[in-house]
């Protein structure tokens, strides 16, 4: 979620709704080079290169699904899934949901029926709800 990010001008340039690809990749060359001069976390970048590239993935399905609007081809769907916190290897055990919980949203979203309005573009959280991204 954009919240991990620390620097409020940071979130206002992943959350920008005109964000580009270029633009998206200018900035996460600029992570590597900040995280180098150990500078990053001054800049308001999140605390973890795990999250920096959540965020930035999350920013890219976003932008993704801005240029799917504009297709001609219809009813190709782009949306960031948050799966919640898993019981699994990476998160030692600690995470309250079980495998099948966590595979939900993700799955919910895979088949979403043809032409479907929303969600599209949207951040989901694993309880299939829409939630503003930018909170």
């Amino acid at each position: 979620m954009l919240a991990r990010v620390e620097g409020e001008e940071m979130r206002k340039r992943f959350s920008n709704p005109n964000l580009t690809i270029p633009e998206l990749r200018a900035m996460m060359d600029e992570y590597i080079e900040d995280v180098k001069k150990e500078c990053h976390i001054k800049k308001g970048w999140p605390l973890t290169a795990y999250c920096t590239s959540k965020v930035a993935v999350s920013a890219l399905s976003f932008i993704q699904q801005r240029h799917f609007d504009k297709d001609s081809r219809e009813d190709i769907v782009v949306n960031a899934v948050h799966p919640g916190y898993v019981d699994t290897d990476m998160t030692s055990h600690k995470g309250p949901l079980t495998i099948e919980e966590g595979a939900d949203a993700p799955t919910y979203l895979a088949l979403l029926p043809p032409n479907v309005k929303e969600p599209r573009g949207a951040m989901i959280w694993n309880d299939r709800s829409i939630v503003d991204w930018a909170k």
